[in-house]
């Protein structure tokens, strides 16, 4: 089917879009896109506060027809013929400003089964102003279109499998509560299709709306290790609307625990610096993240960044491991022997003997002999804020 690839409108209202709106349609003058089939544009100041938006359109541009990219009453049109199907056009939006809540609409997204041998597909993309990956929410119409993953999980596959005639049926792509710095459409032919030369096709992307800017731009967020623990350094740009930032840590990238909040500079357009110490870093690579929340509880992340605090507990070692549960040597540097414990499995503390020390190695013995099994070494520095546990393995 006649398949039209639109790009995006965006037009300002502070009521029905937003902040910021951009409409590429013929049938307004706000925001056009000239001359036809020009494959950059750039449109200035657009919304409150005001954003600078800037298209590119690149690929097989060759491909094109009817002198497109152009405005259309549907959006901005992409018709393009495809020589072969690994031939696609890509759409880069690039903000100014990182902006909240960015949505639009695509049109036509399906499979032509009368006259053509044209599957619609394209791949959606949103980054964030560290160049980190978004996943958008995607709804569509599942008598016509199916949503699978790209290479990376943000990446996201809409795809027709039925025809629609009229080029009618709207999917609609948003980032909710996330600072978009750039969106990405690439436009292809899926493998869906029937054998055969492919055929002019169009799909349209319409109604580009955003929230507002991102009330933070984060220059760098950093980590250093102060002996047992851990210094976070970051620093802004700008500021607007701003309220704190909440440091937070895991160990696993998948649950993150508050540990703190600063109180941020609310509206600057001078460089602000903050800091952060965590007096109390879990064992090995501690991973964190800040949570920016302005006044209106809006919410950003930063990038993750990995920190080991340099902590004498992390530089104890077991051997031979597993061990024939009479002797247990360890070697170290500057442990204070008193912070050393043994436990079982089940958590009960097995005591011991320690038989020799020398130099930074020293020998300990249980004073019952360990059975075949898991046991846990441990050790708590004299402040009680750092414990690392090792596990000995016992076999006889």
């Amino acid at each position: 089917m006649r398949r039209l690839f639109t790009l995006l409108a965006i037009f300002y209202s502070t009521f029905t879009f937003g902040q910021g709106f951009i409409d590429l349609s013929s049938n307004t003058d706000i925001t056009p896109w000239a001359p036809d089939g020009a494959l950059l544009q750039t449109f200035n100041n657009v919304g409150n506060p005001q954003v600078t938006v800037t298209a590119t359109v690149e690929g097989n541009v060759n491909r094109f027809n009817n002198n497109t990219p152009r405005n259309d009453a549907r959006g901005l049109w992409l018709n393009i013929a495809l020589g072969i199907r690994t031939d696609a056009v890509r759409i880069t939006f690039t903000f100014s400003e990182p902006v909240t809540n960015l949505s639009f609409g695509i049109l036509g997204i399906d499979r032509e089964q009368s006259f053509s041998n044209y599957q619609d597909r394209v791949l959606i993309g949103g980054y964030d102003d560290n160049g980190n990956g978004v996943t958008p929410t995607i709804t569509y119409n599942l008598g016509f279109a199916y949503l699978s993953n790209g290479t990376e999980p943000f990446l996201k596959f809409l795809s027709g499998f039925n025809s629609d005639p009229l080029d009618s049926t709207r999917s609609n792509v948003s980032f909710p509560n996330a600072g978009i710095k750039k969106v990405t459409l690439t436009f292809g032919s899926g493998d869906l299709v029937r054998s055969g030369a492919t055929t002019s096709q169009s799909i349209f992307l319409t109604n580009l709306s955003w929230a507002s800017i991102v009330p933070v731009e984060l220059l760098y967020f950093r980590g250093k290790a102060e002996n047992d623990r851990v210094r976070l350094n970051w620093a802004t740009a700008t500021e607007s609307n701003s309220d704190y930032f909440q440091v937070e840590r895991s160990t696993d990238l998948k649950e993150f625990t508050p540990l703190g909040r600063l109180t941020s500079a609310g509206d600057s357009k001078e460089r602000k610096e903050y800091s952060f110490l965590d007096e109390a870093p879990l064992p090995g690579v501690n991973y964190y993240r800040l949570k920016q929340v302005d006044k209106d509880r809006a919410a950003e992340y930063s990038k993750i960044i990995a920190v080991s605090p340099q902590t004498a507990a992390s530089r104890f070692v077991i051997y031979p491991n597993p061990s024939d549960g009479q002797t247990i040597k360890l070697q170290f540097d500057n442990l204070e022997l008193d912070g050393l414990r043994l436990y079982t499995l089940l958590g009960q503390e097995v005591p011991f003997e320690i038989q020799a020390n020398n130099g930074n190695s020293l020998t300990i013995k249980p004073q019952r002999e360990l059975q075949t099994g898991l046991y846990f070494v441990t050790y708590t520095n004299p402040t009680g804020r750092a414990r690392v546990t090792q596990k000995l393995w016992v076999s006889k």
